[in-house]
């Protein structure tokens, strides 16, 4: 079959890799390059994972992939001591980063799949023969046998068409957004942490890139909003949200954040999910169309993985009836 995947992150990629053994799979992504929210942003001499920040695995399928990924160079386990701030609480369960950066496992599943960057779809179009994709810049692609979208819940939503049959657990999916502020020094930092988690906004989160496994050494310090504190300012003037950072984590770390001679805001609209599909896929049989993601499960790494794994197990049941 002809199959069209819309999403780079690791959802996709994870599924296209998995059907690419039997179909023949085309993955979309409006970005310039694979990640999503485990992508790493790079300003030489600084690099910064401004999404995910780590992962731990539950299931021994996750598992078994962060060894196999391991063993290939591409993850490390992070032993970092992870400062706990306002009463924040955080999981005992081994931590692991991809290296050099968040994205290098994104970008080794890519390596080898038919990946169209800079494709931003629009619509599907229904055509003898199955769906067309129509992009942003008037081209369009297909006719493909199945579309999968792994967008975020809101973005497939409006992308996938009205007759799609999950559309009720599309909109029933609640994902809050986040800000990414991306700080480069000159020097280093006499941190009293590599990695703090706080549950006192507007901070949610604030870790040493550079301290990480496999990362370039000059000084990047990155700092997450708290996301409920984000939903309530995602359209606010981004100096205004800059500013309140960096007062913030200057007060939390006893130091003059401003100081920085690279200051980056960067808007995650879809950054967490507070209410989940709560199951592992949604798929349309009679329409050929399907999603996937990480707001199936959860919104964690490994929720996007074991979605991506199980559609593809569905997808070998359907071939095979």
């Amino acid at each position: 079959m002809k199959i069209a995947i819309i999403g780079v992150g690791l959802a996709g990629l994870t599924l296209a890799q998995k059907l690419a053994r039997q179909h023949q799979v085309t993955v979309f992504e409006k970005a310039r390059g694979p990640g999503g929210r485990m992508s790493t942003r790079r300003a030489d001499p600084f690099a910064f994972d401004h999404g995910a920040q780590y992962f731990t695995a539950s299931d021994p399928r996750f598992q078994a992939f962060i060894d196999d990924q391991i063993q290939a160079g591409l993850i490390s386990p992070w032993p970092v001591e992870i400062a706990l701030h306002g009463g924040a609480r955080i999981s005992d369960k081994p931590k692991y980063v991809a290296t050099p950066g968040m994205n290098a496992v994104c970008k080794a599943l890519a390596s080898s799949l038919d990946v169209q960057s800079q494709a931003h779809v629009e619509t599907l179009i229904s055509v003898p023969g199955g769906w067309q994709l129509s992009f942003k810049d008037g081209a369009v692609a297909g006719p493909f046998d199945w579309v999968v979208s792994t967008a975020p819940a809101e973005q497939t939503q409006t992308l996938l068409p009205e007759q799609f049959s999950g559309q009720a657990s599309l909109r029933d999916v609640d994902m809050s957004g986040c800000f990414a502020l991306m700080l480069g020094f000159e020097d280093s930092l006499d941190l009293p942490f590599a990695a703090l988690k706080s549950a006192t906004p507007p901070i949610g989160w604030m870790a040493l890139n550079s301290a990480k496994p496999g990362r370039p050494a000059a000084t990047a310090l990155l700092i997450q909003s708290d996301n409920a504190w984000a939903e309530a300012h995602l359209e606010d003037d981004p100096s205004s949200v800059m500013q309140t950072l960096l007062d913030a984590g200057s007060e939390l770390t006893g130091l003059d954040l401003a100081s920085a001679s690279h200051q980056v805001l960067h808007r995650w609209r879809y950054a967490s999910t507070p209410k989940s599909a709560d199951r592992p896929f949604l798929i349309d049989p009679n329409l050929h169309l399907a999603a996937c993601g990480d707001w199936c499960l959860g919104g964690k790494v490994e929720a996007a993985y074991l979605s991506a794994a199980a559609l593809a197990d569905q997808f070998e049941s359907l071939t095979k009836a």
